[in-house]
């Protein structure tokens, strides 16, 4: 009787059993698909985020240092972080202009960003004594405000 039974429902409980499988297989692809498109889609985010925030480091950079070349000190100050401007205030931070060389042009190398901290390394080009002069590798600080915005850190 056993046999029977076993022969008559045999298709069906491997059927049943088929559908468990397939069922359990979905339910784990389904849930960890979700983890997996949500770590995708910040993965983009953040590197999209990310680059648009190097690209807005390297504006600030060459428009401060523009504005240095220019002599545009009062414009220049604006871009110094509030501690820095806590620290000296704008004929304090012209003084520290005074026996500097004119700046000719930057060349920007390199830019790295971390949280809320920017790192921006660049080739400065003076005029000193008649012929220009090149300063490599100069590290250039920045720091996020509570404000979102990034601001010069210029006195360590």
């Amino acid at each position: 009787m056993k046999s029977i039974f076993f022969k008559r429902y045999k298709y069906i409980i491997l059927l049943g059993r088929s559908f468990l499988l397939i069922l359990v297989l979905f339910l784990c692809i389904s849930f960890s698909a979700c983890t997996f498109v949500s770590n995708i889609k910040s993965f983009f985010t953040d590197k999209f985020s990310v680059e648009d925030e190097m690209d807005e480091v390297v504006e600030i950079v060459n428009t401060f240092f523009n504005l240095l070349a220019d002599k545009d000190y009062e414009e220049a100050y604006e871009y110094i972080s509030s501690k820095d401007k806590t620290r000296k205030n704008l004929e304090g931070f012209k003084d520290e202009f005074k026996d500097v060389t004119d700046i000719v042009s930057i060349n920007i190398n390199w830019v790295e960003v971390k949280n809320n901290v920017a790192l921006v390394g660049i080739d400065l080009t003076d005029f000193y004594d008649g012929e220009e002069k090149l300063f490599k590798d100069i590290e250039v600080s920045l720091i996020k405000e509570e404000d979102e915005s990034w601001k010069i850190v210029f006195w360590n």
